[in-house]
Formats: structure tokens, C-alpha cells, sequence
């Protein structure tokens, strides 16, 4: 063969290995397009769930069983628009108002989505972790719904994830306070240029202040350059910060906290600072106005053991110790106030060990209007020990609190809390407190379109040897349209029923839930003419909410009270908004002194 043969022989032979590894790359990349395809179109119909009859119920990590141990090959994010609903097919009007809100807001970014993630490429695939940045992502405020797709990678022991996140329309705002003398305006967006940024503006007009305007704002980020600890900051003249005194108070503070975000986690902890201050806007006498000033520091820092425990071996203890300080500045002048411990320094240090074990199951219709929710079950055995000062006294202080949640296939769910604790002095306890009690769901019933869940919850709680500790009381959280904050009450017990129907009903995305209530209390006075005062309330109601909107529920609520601690019947109305759903109710493991009101 000549010289010139062999190169073309040569040529033609490189043509066909380059045009075969093209081919191979280009079946490979098509490859990886349609598993990205299919995923996407699974995580789609999984989050427009809430378009089918039954209500979900299924465990956390019951979808990625199959693929336990397989290698993360890779991870895909996918955001969807506005256009895609929760509750499925949606009249032309609705998907109008999506497509305005895609112009107007800005999708989280893939960066953000990533920094919320961890789950790494190249690592095992854990099914229970996998579940828990799930729930992790539907926790942020500016994310409604979120959905990890698993997809077997043919021929290999890999798996390719995908991210699949639909936002909350971030920006809102709420007209509030009294018209027409102190409108409150506010403003916020939780999630600023797609970054996990939120920033809030309220303004106060008041003629009855001095000055006549009040202003508050805020900043959050979270999970900072991808660390999960989430920072916060903010200024009010609106009496909105911690506000521990009768007065209305100015304030700034500033926080960071890493949340302990799943059992595979190793340390949690959290540094916050404010200073609060008080400011005769009322223009109250010198004699009655409570002039001071006071700064409240907290530091705390924990570590959680067995974090490296089998996949499914879940059951942890976490060891935490906390410093808190509040110094008073300035002190009112007014005698009556001398020994009240809200006007008083007050710092310690506790430190606690929690034995716990929690997972998660997925469900609808318990706090919002058809979104998945996280629904905690397992145990929390916490034990604290300390020593504090309060008000002059120096005294070690020990406390235990044993939650338990329950839940059922059917979606029925339970609480059971107990606690107990107590300072000590002169070798023996005062002001101990003690409090059980639970919470019940029922499973979610479909009735057609509907679907009814009922709840019921009991609780009882006593002092002890009361020194320092606040009276029990009870407020609207308790009873709506009750205060009672004048009785030396040293016992408590309070029960509760609910009824909710969550309707199909729906004008542009809101959409309306009906429920009634009945609410009863007793408070023991033993230094009271009447030791033993009965109160009821029966409430009548309404809560409307779009799922797709960041500003949360809108609350109607009418209450009667046969006797109210005047004696008299009455009818409480209210009008609560801007009621933001709770995250996922995960075990708190910041070591804290326990508050029975």
C-alpha cells in the first residue's frame, strides 16, 4: 500500500470514529434531555396533585426507596411559571392573571434553588434525606411547592435528580390599623431579584401620635452563600419588635441562625442581638409614662450525634448550650413597676440534651388550601438544666418536655406534649409549672369536592410556689375576644373543637374555607371570691386564601361569649390577615426556659 493510500485509509478511519463519537455524544445528550423530559413532566403532575379526589398521604421518603444506595449522577433545576396551578386545569381569567404575574415577578434563581440543597452530586442517594430537602424547600417562604424527581440511569448504578420548584408570587402588601385616624400601609417581597432576599416597609399614620408617622422595616436572607443559616435585621417604631414592657417601643435587632434542618445534620446554632427603647408617642404624662431602655442578647450553639447512623436509623441526640442576657439601660421610676420582671435584668445559662427521633408524611388541607404540607411524627425527650438571675434572685432552674406525634395510614394525626420544670432555692423549688395536653386531626374526608377535617385539643397547666412567674391568663389564642390578665390564677385547663370545609369554590385563585368553633376555659384563683371562673366561646367563621400569593390567610370571625369576666354576654368580631402558615412543626432543640401563657 502506498504512502498516500495509507493516509487516506487512515483519514477515513478517524472520519468514522469521530462520526461515531459524535453520534454516541449526541445519543447521550439526547439521552439525558429525555430523562430530564419524563422528570419534569412526573414533578409537574405531582404538584398539581391537588387536582384528584383523594387527599395525599404518603411518607417523606416512600418515593425514593427504590434508588437507596444508587450514585447521584446529576442534578437538574427546574422552576415553573405561574401558569402551572396546584389545583390542575384552571379557567382562561386565572391563566391571564399567571401570565402577568411571570412579568412581574422573578423566579428563584437555579443558584438560590442550590443553595437549599444538600444533597450533593457523587454521594449515595438516602431516601429519608432526599425527603427532608424536599420538606426543607417547601419551608422557605417564597417556594409553595417542591418536588425531587428520581430517574435510574440505564445500565449503571447512578440515578439522575431533578429539582422541580414552583414559587410564591413574593411581592405584596396589606392596608391595615384603624380608619380613618391610623392607617397601617405595608409592602414587602420575599424573595427580592429571585436570591432568597425578603424586604418589608410599614408606615404608620396616626394622628393621635407624636410624631404623627411611624415607620418598620426588615431584611432576611436565607440560607447565606449556601450555609443554611438564615440572617435577619430590622428597625420598627411600631411597637412590632420584641417588646417585652406596656409602652410603645422603638427598636432594632439583628439575627443569624443555622436551624438544625434534618437529623443528618451535625451542628445547629444561632447569635441574635436587640435593643429596645421606649417612646411617649401618646404624649402620656411624665408621672404615668414608663421612660426606659434595655438590650437583649441570646448566643446558642448545639451538636447533634449520629448523624452518620444507617439510612434508616433516624433516632439522634443533640446536645446544645445557650447564654442569654437582657440589661435594663434604663430604668422606669415608678414604684408599681419595681417588681415586675419585665422591668428587670435577666440572664443564664442552659444547657440541654434532646433524645429524639422524627419523621415526615406528606398530606393537604390541615393549614392550607390544598398545598403539600409536612406533617411531623416521632418523639422529643428534652431534659434542660441551668442556673439564671431574675429580678435578684440566683437560682439553678431544671425543666424535661417529652412531645410525642402520632399519625396514622389514614391521615388521621396526633400531638401529646408534657412539661414540667422549676427553679431552686434554699434547698427547696418555687415556681414550678407543669402542663399536658394534645392535639387531634382527623384524616381530611372527601365529601364531592370538599374536604372536612376536625381537630381537638385539650390542655392543663398549674403553678407552684409562684415567686417570679407570671400569672396564668387567658387571651385571644386561648379564647377569641377574652383577655383575662388581672386574676392570680394559679391553674388552668382549656379545651378546644374545630371544623373546617375546604371548598372547590375559587374568584382568580382565592379560594374559601368555612369552619365553626368551640372554645371553653377554666381559670383557679385561690385568693378570688369566685375560685374556679368558667369561660366558653362559639365562633362562626371563614378563611380565604390564594395558595399563590405570599401575603397568607385572610381570617373572619365572629365569636359569642356568654360570660366574659365582667359577667356580661357579648360578640367578639375579628379580622385577622396577612396569617402566614407555619413551617413544617419540626422538634426546636434551642434550649429555652418553658412559657406556659
Amino acid at each position: 500500500m502506498s504512502n498516500s493510500s495509507f493516509k487516506a485509509l487512515l483519514f477515513f478511519l478517524m472520519l468514522i470514529g469521530v462520526r461515531e463519537n459524535l453520534f454516541a455524544q449526541d445519543e447521550n445528550d439526547t439521552s439525558k434531555v429525555s430523562i430530564t423530559k419524563k422528570a419534569l413532566d412526573k414533578g409537574m403532575d405531582l404538584i398539581t396533585r391537588s387536582n384528584r379526589d383523594s387527599v395525599l398521604v404518603e411518607k417523606a421518603e416512600v418515593k425514593f426507596l427504590p434508588y437507596e444506595g444508587l450514585i447521584i449522577r446529576n442534578i437538574t433545576v427546574e422552576n415553573l411559571g405561574f401558569e402551572f396551578s396546584i389545583y390542575g386545569k384552571q379557567k382562561p381569567i386565572v391563566k391571564k392573571v399567571g401570565r402577568i404575574a411571570n412579568k412581574l415577578h422573578t423566579n428563584t434563581r437555579e443558584k438560590t434553588i442550590r443553595q437549599h440543597l444538600f444533597i450533593k452530586e457523587n454521594q449515595r442517594l438516602n431516601p429519608y434525606k432526599l425527603g427532608d430537602n424536599e420538606r426543607f424547600l417547601r419551608d422557605q417562604p417564597f417556594i409553595l411547592e417542591s418536588r425531587i424527581v428520581a430517574t435510574a440511569v440505564a445500565g449503571t448504578d447512578s440515578v439522575d435528580l431533578a429539582v422541580i420548584t414552583r414559587d410564591i408570587f413574593s411581592i405584596g402588601g396589606s392596608v391595615g390599623g384603624s380608619f380613618p385616624s391610623a392607617p397601617l400601609f405595608k409592602l414587602y417581597d420575599a424573595n427580592v431579584d429571585g436570591r432568597a432576599q425578603g424586604f418589608e416597609f410599614d408606615i404608620l399614620f396616626d394622628t393621635d401620635r407624636t410624631p404623627k408617622t411611624g415607620v418598620a422595616f426588615s431584611y432576611t436572607k436565607s440560607s447565606v452563600m449556601g450555609s443554611f443559616a438564615d440572617l435577619a435585621f430590622y428597625y420598627t417604631q411600631l411597637n412590632t419588635g420584641l417588646s417585652l414592657g406596656d409602652e410603645i417601643e422603638y427598636a432594632t435587632g439583628i439575627s443569624l441562625e443555622r436551624p438544625l434542618i434534618s437529623p443528618y445534620s451535625k451542628v445547629a446554632g444561632g447569635a441574635g442581638w436587640s435593643q429596645n427603647w421606649s417612646k411617649n408617642v401618646k404624649n402620656r404624662p411624665d408621672s404615668a409614662f414608663l421612660d426606659y431602655k434595655y438590650n437583649v442578647s441570646n448566643f446558642w450553639v448545639g451538636y447533634n450525634f449520629g448523624s452518620a447512623k444507617t439510612l434508616q436509623n433516624r433516632r439522634r441526640e443533640f446536645v446544645a448550650l445557650r447564654i442569654y442576657d437582657g440589661y435594663f439601660i434604663n430604668y422606669p421610676d415608678q414604684e408599681e413597676v419595681a417588681y415586675d420582671r419585665r422591668y428587670n435584668n435577666g440572664s443564664g445559662v442552659l444547657a440541654e440534651f434532646t433524645l429524639y427521633q422524627q419523621d415526615f408524611f406528606k398530606t393537604q388541607y390541615v393549614y392550607g388550601f390544598g398545598r403539600t404540607e409536612d406533617i411531623p411524627f416521632g418523639y422529643n425527650l428534652t431534659t434542660t438544666l441551668g442556673y439564671t438571675k431574675t429580678m435578684g434572685f440566683e437560682r439553678p432552674y431544671a425543666g424535661i418536655n417529652l412531645n410525642y406525634k402520632g399519625a396514622s395510614k389514614s391521615g388521621s394525626f396526633y400531638e401529646l406534649i408534657f412539661k414540667a420544670a422549676s427553679y431552686f432555692r434554699n434547698g427547696t423549688y418555687e415556681d414550678g409549672a407543669i402542663q399536658t395536653g394534645g392535639t387531634f386531626y382527623t384524616q381530611a374526608f372527601s365529601i364531592g369536592k370538599y374536604k372536612i377535617r376536625n381537630s381537638a385539643s385539650g390542655f392543663y397547666t398549674q403553678l407552684f410556689d409562684k415567686v417570679t412567674n407570671d400569672w396564668l391568663t387567658i387571651r385571644g389564642n386561648t379564647i377569641p375576644g377574652i383577655r383575662i390578665i388581672e386574676v392570680d390564677a394559679i391553674q388552668r385547663i382549656s379545651l378546644g373543637f374545630e371544623s373546617s370545609l375546604f371548598t372547590p369554590w375559587s374568584l382568580v385563585g382565592f379560594r374559601i374555607a368555612p369552619f365553626s368553633s368551640f372554645y371553653w376555659a377554666k381559670l383557679k384563683c385561690a385568693s378570688c371570691i369566685n375560685k374556679n371562673q368558667n369561660f366558653t366561646g362559639i365562633s362562626l367563621g371563614a378563611r380565604i386564601r390564594n395558595e399563590n400569593l405570599i401575603f397568607g390567610t385572610i381570617e373572619i370571625k365572629g365569636t359569642f361569649i356568654p360570660n366574659d369576666d365582667e359577667g356580661n354576654s357579648k360578640f367578639a368580631f375579628s379580622f385577622r390577615k396577612n396569617l402566614r402558615f407555619r413551617k413544617s412543626d419540626v422538634f426546636v432543640f434551642a434550649p429555652d426556659l418553658i412559657n406556659y401563657n
